[in-house]
């Protein structure tokens, strides 16, 4: 598979917050993004993680990025951070937004400013205005965000884009049943290019690696290198090569 792919990728970009950010609790070289890179020998991530990131940030940065890619030769990992977070306008502060490009022949690194995604900051929920209003019940977040998954498809299918959506946190509820997620919930439970519902980065490990700040975080910390090789080794990389296999 190694040998089929090489000299066809040019880029491999992230999305998402900081599971996917370089340098948090693992090195990019030994994290589930950058294996991905080396064994699709893929020459070049951007990298446009932060920290606290919500799902709308991700999809602004998709959006808004996508001339930049090269839908032939370029990879999109799109990944999906807890879904009780929001965006919002920083209220004047200017707030930039910094991604990292890294040659994965050296390793060497350079600073990006994306400005699709300036002015923007996310919110964890708690940390939320007490006049901002969002639902707060889980099942119902869900059918948002597979909502936002369904619309995000259709657009990049339509592209015939080379992306992998994948759950960040823990798995979403498989029997998530009831009138608002009719056809959403198998539509995303069968979506070829999703990894939502089963062998998510976090859940993958619940039981077998302890996140690297378990301390601080208990399961929904972050892993070090043993995490991040089980998470791609079980889950992202069987995925990669199941999809190419078929585009071939």
């Amino acid at each position: 598979m190694k040998k089929s792919l090489r000299n066809h990728w040019r880029n491999l970009w992230v999305f998402g917050d900081s599971y996917t950010t370089p340098y948090e609790c693992v090195n990019p070289r030994e994290s589930f993004w950058g294996k991905l890179a080396e064994c699709a020998d893929i020459p070049t991530i951007v990298n446009c993680s932060r920290r606290k990131n919500s799902f709308d940030s991700v999809m602004q940065l998709v959006i808004g990025l996508h001339q930049q890619f090269d839908l032939e030769r370029d990879v999109l990992l799109i990944g999906v951070p807890p879904l009780e977070r929001i965006t919002v306008f920083d209220m004047f502060k200017d707030t930039p937004y910094k991604a990292l490009e890294f040659n994965t022949a050296s390793w060497q690194e350079q600073e990006l400013d994306i400005l699709c995604h300036r002015s923007l900051i996310s919110l964890h929920g708690h940390e939320r205005p007490s006049n901002v209003v969002v639902n707060n019940f889980r099942t119902y977040t869900e059918v948002d965000a597979m909502r936002k998954i369904f619309l995000l498809t259709q657009w990049l299918d339509q592209l015939a884009a080379h992306y992998i959506i994948v759950n960040l946190e823990a798995p979403w509820d498989k029997n998530n049943r009831w009138p608002p997620s009719e056809f959403l919930l198998d539509y995303c439970l069968s979506h070829q290019r999703c990894i939502l519902f089963d062998n998510t980065y976090r859940g993958i490990n619940i039981g077998i690696n302890r996140p690297k700040d378990f301390d601080l975080h208990g399961w929904a910390g972050h892993h070090g290198p043993d995490g991040n090789q089980h998470f791609f080794s079980h889950s992202l990389w069987p995925k990669f090569v199941e999809l190419e296999l078929e585009s071939q």
